[in-house]
């Protein structure tokens, strides 16, 4: 028998605080699937890029809310990108975010290889994109060429490397595909990396757990460096105050050749000289990648910015990349005999770094944690349904990492743009794996504003608009995140700036704009759409949405003489900006 403290409910508001007891539901923790991984091939591909591989971030990095795919490698704008093996080119897109222009190379052997953030194809393949990007008139495509119209051989150029889409500097991003879709780690198939350097530990957390590997809370431990640059704790015996403890880890690669911090790619953990707990990045299922946010310590890194891999599974946690062993990186500690713990962060070429440590249970120091008042209780193994007055939501079954004590509070928001309650949904620093639905009812809506409704996510200070549809009285959405929600009205045309334009562009190459909106986009909210023509006829206008920037280069398209400019940028709820001028040619 439980006891907590648990706020009674009146409509949608706190009335008063009860003290409620009820039996733990008993629930095993969820089992981790055994998945037989693939071997691939070492001597089949050879470096996308001339001369040496200087690594920005490797394959299996945390990133947020998903695993890094691939490796980026370092370069300079324009530099050759060259085919990994023999084949042809079977998809090319292009993105304003995401991977930017992007190759997928299809090989005989079953394999694919991908080249994103490319600054453009080479000439015959970026003319084919061209044509297709008039014929359609999207600068955004995904294309399909027949078979063998873009066959490859090893080592011959296929485009130039650049800095498009989501990239935050010139890189190649290069992923390798196996038969069964799955990114596979490239420095496990030959790609060669100079690093004698074995991965540096920065900082470590033990985390207090239940029965069913739940966080009841965490504490930071306190490592030490010696002049020789080895890692360790003061004195060889730590006294932990629980019975059944986790622990996590703050650690970082790096190469020869750079000393920017990558990620890792095994993380061990042994008790008694037995294996408990194993992450490996060996290889990723693209399906599963969002389970980062069950592997990382979520909270911390979305409080303070700092990654921490666990080195035990949350309950639901299913991702392919753990040895299955016995606990799952849980350990139960005595108080009578220490437990010594041991360490191991590996590189993927086989730098190694350990920590041993002994763990002693001290019942003298037992650390107790006060759970927060909320109002329901939300298992991890099932579908949570939230229906009250002016707010509903369903959690679908997988949606949630561990149980969780579910916060909900909403209170009257009396500012002007606001129609609705503000409805406070638990804590954005609790991670949710799938989308979930979410209605709202609003309280003040003048039915003009009807068609410019949306629901608002206030996490951040300024709201991000999440989109919505009518269901009869219901605004309803999808979203991801917990947070505040409100209904709110967006009637505020994008905005359109000049960057490069005048009245006489006779001496430049290329025109530009930046097209900015009041609200940023989440949920089911569209992105900005956009047109531009120029004496009616459209143009292509290039999108790089991290600079929010519009451009277009002048070709054959445009002669010389005067011609005039229009240029359309919609939002999610159909305001519409307009910009118009004439220019000389």
């Amino acid at each position: 028998m439980q006891k907590i403290l648990f706020p009674l409910l009146l409509g949608a508001s706190i009335a008063c605080f009860a003290l409620w007891a009820f039996d733990k539901p008993e629930r095993a923790a969820a089992a981790l699937p055994m998945l037989e991984k693939e071997t691939h091939p070492t001597d089949y591909f050879m470096p996308p890029v001339a001369g040496g591989i200087h690594l920005t971030g490797t394959c299996g990095e945390l990133r947020p809310n998903h695993y890094h795919a691939g490796l980026d490698i370092d370069g300079v704008t324009g530099n050759a990108i060259f085919a990994a093996a023999d084949g042809y080119i079977e998809t090319i897109k292009v993105q304003a975010n995401g991977y930017g222009n992007v190759l997928y190379v299809s090989h005989p052997n079953g394999y694919k290889t991908l080249y994103a953030h490319l600054d453009r194809f080479t000439s015959d393949i970026q003319q084919f994109v061209k044509n297709s990007q008039y014929e359609r008139e999207r600068f955004e495509v995904e294309l399909k060429p027949p078979d063998g119209l873009f066959k490859v051989k090893k080592g011959q150029q296929i485009g130039y490397l650049g800095n498009t889409g989501s990239s935050g500097g010139p890189h190649l991003h290069f992923e390798i595909r196996s038969p069964s879709g799955k990114a596979v780690n490239p420095l496990l198939c030959g790609i060669p990396v100079l690093d004698n350097i074995a991965p540096d530990l920065r900082d470590m957390k033990v985390y207090f757990l239940n029965d069913h590997r739940e966080v009841l809370g965490s504490k930071a431990f306190s490592l030490q460096k010696d002049k020789k640059g080895n890692i360790g704790l003061e004195g060889d015996t730590v006294r932990i105050g629980g019975a059944r403890v986790g622990f996590g880890v703050k650690t970082y690669d790096r190469s020869n050749t750079r000393r920017n911090d990558n990620g890792v790619y095994s993380v061990a953990l042994f008790a008694d000289d037995q294996l408990a707990f194993k992450w490996t990045a060996d290889e990723f299922d693209f399906d599963d990648s969002r389970y980062l946010n069950a592997h990382i310590d979520y909270a911390t890194r979305q409080r303070y910015g700092a990654w921490f891999h666990r080195c035990f599974t949350l309950p639901g946690d299913f991702s392919g990349n753990y040895t299955r062993t016995e606990t799952m990186g849980a350990i139960s500690l005595r108080m009578d005999k220490p437990t010594k713990i041991t360490l191991k962060i590996s590189d993927a070429t086989g730098n190694t770094r350990k920590l041993n440590f002994w763990a002693l249970r001290d019942e003298s120091a037992t650390e107790t944690f006060l759970s927060a008042p909320y109002q329901f209780l939300f298992p991890f193994d099932g579908e949570n349904h939230l229906d009250l007055e002016g707010f509903s939501m369903t959690l679908p079954k997988g949606a949630l990492y561990e149980t969780i004590q579910l916060q909900y509070v909403a209170d009257d928001d009396k500012s002007n743009d606001v129609f609705s309650s503000m409805h406070h949904l638990h804590d954005e620093r609790t991670p949710v794996h799938k989308s979930f639905d979410l209605k709202i009812m609003p309280t003040r809506l003048p039915a003009a504003l009807r068609s410019k409704a949306v629901i608002a996510n206030c996490n951040s200070g300024k709201p991000d608009n999440c989109g919505g549809t009518w269901q009869g009285e219901w605004l309803s959405t999808r979203i991801r995140t917990f947070g505040d929600f409100c209904i709110m009205a967006d009637t505020v045309a994008p905005k359109i700036t000049p960057v490069v334009f005048a009245a006489d562009m006779r001496r430049k190459n290329t025109m530009a704009f930046r097209i900015l909106d009041n609200f940023a986009v989440a949920g089911t909210a569209d992105n900005l759409r956009y047109r531009g023509t120029i004496d009616g006829q459209w143009v292509l206008f290039e999108y790089d949405k991290k600079r929010n920037r519009l451009s277009y280069e002048f070709d054959e398209r445009v002669g010389k003489g005067e011609h005039t400019l229009r240029i359309f940028v919609r939002d999610d709820r159909g305001n519409e900006g307009v910009f118009q001028g004439k220019f000389l040619r």
